[in-house]
């Protein structure tokens, strides 16, 4: 079972783009291990989350009404008011190591291929992977009002 470096900045990322993809409370996100939220935000993925944000950006960019939200937090937040999740990684310097089953690392890299064909995932450590899939993650939540604010 691989151990790979994860940075500090990744592991709050991935508590919080898992936290986007269940929906609320984060107490449920606080209760799984590393790979389990990041199984929980592979599967969420179906290639082409980056087509989706794309859409989802030119209708909210033609200042409708029917910009797009997050389901799970839709009456809590609005265009001029997103739902902001947030992390702390001031205090830590030394990557997290946590273990995570030779499957999901191929998965990993299979979705990434997926969602960005011109992404050499094969090539790129355990880290850099999860930090582009993370983007695009974000990027999609963006699109739903849905911030992830990391403090450094």
């Amino acid at each position: 079972m691989p151990v790979p470096a994860v940075s500090p900045y990744n592991w709050e990322r991935t508590k919080l783009i898992c936290h986007f993809v269940m929906g609320p409370p984060m107490s449920l996100v606080h209760e799984l291990s590393f790979q389990e939220k990041l199984e929980t935000i592979l599967d969420s993925m179906d290639g082409d989350t980056l087509e989706l944000a794309k859409e989802h950006e030119e209708r909210n960019n033609d200042h409708s009404d029917a910009y797009r939200v997050h389901s799970g937090f839709g009456d809590k937040i609005d265009y001029d008011d997103p739902y902001v999740a947030g992390g702390d990684v001031r205090d830590r310097h030394d990557d997290h190591r946590p273990r995570v089953d030779e499957e999901i690392v191929e998965e990993l890299q299979q979705t990434l291929k997926d969602e960005k064909p011109t992404v050499p995932a094969e090539k790129l450590d355990f880290d850099s992977t999860l930090g582009v899939l993370l983007d695009l993650q974000e990027r999609f939540y963006e699109t739903q009002q849905c911030e992830v604010t990391i403090l450094a």
